[in-house]
């Protein structure tokens, strides 16, 4: 495609002209550039965090709808493109934030790989773990960086969870539980065509709504050896699911408890990690530990007393890991890690790699509910895509009364 429909041409040249100059005095190694492929809510979110950040020029935008991409471009002040090739044959990026639909990530992210680019992208990494794979191989046959937007890792809270799990606080984790209530109205659904439909989304509530704290699960107690998922659709007038549940069997013999939803007005977000030392709980942003004295697996076979159970106690603050929190958070917290790793060789904290975990769980649960049976993880590729080509190829849902808003959620702002 074009650089640009015929009509913006001169406006366009005329601001990458004006960047090539800027950037030819820059040198590369202090500033990064960045570009921005996808311009809905989220990607506008992208550029302003960008435009404020240190050692960073956004200098290019993209979307497949030129007026989203115009409009995008003449707010920054930066070039815009309607085919993300385009961008690339450009050369004004040396990094590009992928915010497209979901199955959307993959095509453009391997593409820029190809080029040389860095890419960093939304969560999840795609809709479907054998694209996830290929984005991953990439990355790696052409020496870039990538990063999934999984911003609670960089949380405090979060941190300290991960750390007491490393540690080796809780002993052997022998019981797991994660809960992700959340509410969607149908007018959030009908906000775009591309929402809660098989082609344009890939998935519902697992694949939209609950990534990060499933990510986060996925972080603290692995991932698991065998599911056993349930995908429903019960309040919305959607063609995939607005709740889920799993039971999730671990390698250690551990067990789960998974439930997502987006029907349930009370945020109501858990993770609860039982274990032969101790008990992690996470609700509602609120971390607790509990310490059981003596362990569990001792307790058990030494008391006399067949009423005894061993002394619970929870630790206040000052007795959970000593961690500083970061000046900055949610997406900049990850964009300015990025370009930390690149310029500085500062750990990267959300490698593409580290966000497979998270769709293959997803994934897992959707392609058992379909088959009505246990699935082992990793799931067979063939057989998801299979699955979700089926269920996109006799897709018979119509969206009706679709009125596109591109408006991020407040509480992310």
């Amino acid at each position: 495609m074009t650089f640009m429909p015929r009509r913006h041409k001169n406006y366009a040249e005329k601001i990458f002209e004006g960047y090539q100059m800027k950037m030819s005095r820059t040198k590369k190694t202090t500033t990064l550039r960045f570009g921005v492929i996808g311009l809905g809510g989220m990607g506008q979110k992208y550029c302003k965090v960008l435009g404020k950040m240190p050692r960073v020029a956004l200098t290019a935008v993209c979307d497949a709808f030129a007026g989203a991409a115009e409009n995008t471009g003449k707010t920054f002040n930066v070039p815009f493109f309607t085919d993300h090739r385009a961008l690339i044959r450009a050369r004004c990026c040396d990094v590009v934030a992928i915010v497209t639909p979901h199955p959307f990530h993959a095509q453009p992210a391997i593409d820029c790989m190809r080029a040389g680019i860095h890419v960093v992208t939304e969560k999840p990494l795609t809709e479907r773990v054998a694209t996830a794979d290929k984005m991953i191989q990439a990355a790696r046959a052409n020496g870039v960086v990538f990063a999934v937007m999984f911003q609670l890792r960089l949380d405090l809270l979060w941190r300290q969870a991960l750390e007491i799990v490393k540690s080796g606080m809780l002993g052997r984790i022998y019981r797991t539980t994660m809960l992700e209530m959340k509410y969607r109205s149908q007018r959030y659904y009908d906000s775009g065509v591309w929402r809660a439909t098989w082609k344009g989304e890939g998935g519902g509530v697992l694949i939209n709504q609950a990534p990060h704290m499933i990510d986060m699960f996925v972080q603290l107690a692995g991932v698991p050896s065998e599911v056993l998922g349930k995908t429903e659709t019960r309040m919305h007038r959607i063609e995939v699911e607005d709740h889920a549940e799993a039971l999730l069997k671990y390698k250690n013999g551990a067990r789960g408890y998974l439930c997502c939803s987006t029907n349930e007005p009370e945020s109501n977000s858990l993770i609860e990690l039982s274990g032969d030392k101790g008990r992690l709980t996470i609700r509602d942003n609120k971390l607790e530990f509990y310490a059981f004295s003596p362990p569990l697996s001792k307790h058990l076979k030494e008391t006399k007393d067949i009423w005894d159970k061993p002394q619970v106690n929870g630790l206040g603050p000052a007795e959970l890991p000593k961690l500083k929190a970061l000046k900055f958070g949610g997406h900049e917290a990850v964009l300015r890690n990025m370009v930390n790793h690149v310029l500085d060789g500062e750990p990267l904290a959300t490698p593409g790699a580290s966000g497979l975990g998270s769709l293959e769980l997803a994934n897992a649960i959707t392609l058992s509910s379909h088959e009505d049976r246990w699935i082992k993880l990793p799931i067979d590729r063939k057989k998801y895509d299979q699955l979700l080509f089926k269920l996109q190829r006799e897709s018979r849902f119509v969206k009706k009364n679709v009125k596109v808003e591109c408006k991020t959620d407040p509480k992310l702002a």
